[in-house]
This record gives structure tokens, sequence and C-alpha cells, in this order.
């Protein structure tokens, strides 16, 4: 009788053991799935329309080099050839274009230093309101420094 006693205690342990392990298996499953349903499942659709707008733009544009992506008052990419800077809005459609030569970074990190004491960290183009940018990072701030007229279009601290 006792060896049978102790043999039920043994089976229940083993079994109690078996559903936790089991149970929270379960659980550690449950928890991925909602993860990659919540939060990277959006995420990949996001990167997949930036990608395919991207594409859009690049196989109406057969010589665009160096295309990127820009959110400030709206959406808009940047890109360049040989000899020209295009702008784009969100469905691939030219906005405006700059000559390459008129491309001046120098010109605009020395006006973001001078007029505003902005050191830049980086720059690149960007679009405003409704023309063409610099925009110009510094340790605490954001400027944007339009394209033809090196005036400030916007500014904030980070």
């Amino acid at each position: 009788m006792a060896k049978r006693k102790m043999r039920l205690k043994v089976t229940k342990n083993i079994s109690s053991t078996a559903l936790t392990v089991l149970l929270s298996a379960v659980l550690i499953l449950n928890i991925a799935i909602l993860w990659s349903l919540f939060i990277s499942g959006p995420s990949r659709i996001h990167e997949e329309e930036i990608n395919s707008k991207m594409v859009l733009i690049q196989k109406k544009n057969k010589e665009i080099k160096g295309l990127t992506r820009h959110v400030f008052d709206y959406i808009t990419y940047q890109g360049y050839d040989n000899a020209t800077l295009y702008w784009f809005d969100a469905n691939g459609d030219v906005i405006t274009t700059r000559e390459m030569m008129d491309l001046d970074y120098d010109k605009a990190k020395k006006i973001a230093k001078e007029d505003y004491g902005i050191d830049c960290v980086t720059i690149q183009l960007a679009y405003g309101y409704n023309n063409p940018c610099y925009e110009i990072k510094g340790k605490d701030k954001v400027i944007l420094i339009d394209f033809d007229t090196f005036v400030r279009v916007y500014e904030r601290g980070l």
C-alpha cells in the first residue's frame, strides 16, 4: 500500500511538472504570436509601403540615385542624377527639381552656424512647407533652410 501511494505522489509530481511546462510553452507561444501581429506586423507593412514607393520612383526615373525619404509637413522623397536634384511627393510624382551645381552644403552649414548658432552634425536635402530645403541637425536643434534663398523655414529643439 505504501509503495502504491508513493507511486501516485511521484506520478502526480511528474504530471504537475509536465502540465506547468506545457502551459508555460503555450503562454510563450501566445506572447510571440501577439507580438508578431500587433507590433512587428504593422512595422513590416509600413516598411513595405515605403519600399514600394521608392521602387515606383526608381522605375519612373531610371537614372535616379541616392533616393531618401523625408517627413516634415508631408512625406517627400529626394534623389539625384548626374545633373539634377529631384524632390518627389508621396505618389512618386516630381514636385520640383534643381540643378546639381546649385547644391551648396557648405553655405547652408555656415548660415546655420553664424545666424542660428547650430553646429551641423548631419545635413541632408528635405522639403519644407512648399519648397526644397537643407535639413541641418545639430546636437540639440533642427533647422530647415530654404534651398534657393538660404532663409530659415523652420527651427525646433530636439
